[in-house]
């Protein structure tokens, strides 16, 4: 694989951890542990495809399967059903609300750009209006947004700040 494929996976792949963290964190009522390792695993499971043999064919292949929401479903009513054997409805609603808004952030991207998704799993077919989602602007304004998310709706930020004003008061103590 080339430099360049690896540098647009890593910022795509980045960038979707990003939004599923601040939507998990933003909007639902789980933790900070919780909602960062729900955002980055929800957000990037329907690229597991990536993972499948080449040989397997389709559905099996990237944008196929894990990119429908017909997938999403299942994965979201899965997290519902193991998380109320475990923590009860009440925790099991917001895990599962957790799940349901990193792995719809991807999906939502995705179906965004030039390739689509497959909006009508098992039938092969895909809409997009063709946005360039994964480029600078855009993946600029999905960091931007992800941080304004967490800045305002949690205080998973204020470590950030607190370090910046610690560093600001011991390079003023040095000079």
């Amino acid at each position: 694989m080339e430099g360049g494929r690896i540098l647009f996976l890593t910022v795509a792949f980045a960038t979707h951890a990003a939004v599923g963290i601040a939507l998990a964190r933003g909007f639902t009522g789980v933790g900070p542990r919780t909602g960062a390792w729900m955002g980055i695993v929800f957000a990037l499971l329907p690229d597991a495809d990536f993972l499948f043999p080449a040989d397997w064919g389709w559905p099996f292949v990237h944008r196929g399967i894990t990119h429908s929401p017909l997938f999403a479903l299942v994965v979201v009513a899965g997290v519902y059903a193991v998380a109320v054997g475990t923590a009860g409805v009440r925790r099991a609603r917001a895990t599962a609300l957790a799940a349901a808004l990193a792995i719809s952030s991807h999906l939502l991207i995705d179906a965004l750009s030039p390739m689509g998704i497959q909006w009508l799993f098992p039938v092969r077919t895909t809409w997009s209006p063709g946005l360039d989602v994964h480029g600078v602007i855009a993946t600029t304004v999905l960091w931007s947004v992800s941080l304004g998310i967490l800045a305002l709706r949690t205080n998973d930020l204020d470590g950030v700040s607190e370090w910046a004003r610690t560093d600001d008061t011991s390079q003023q103590r040095s000079n």
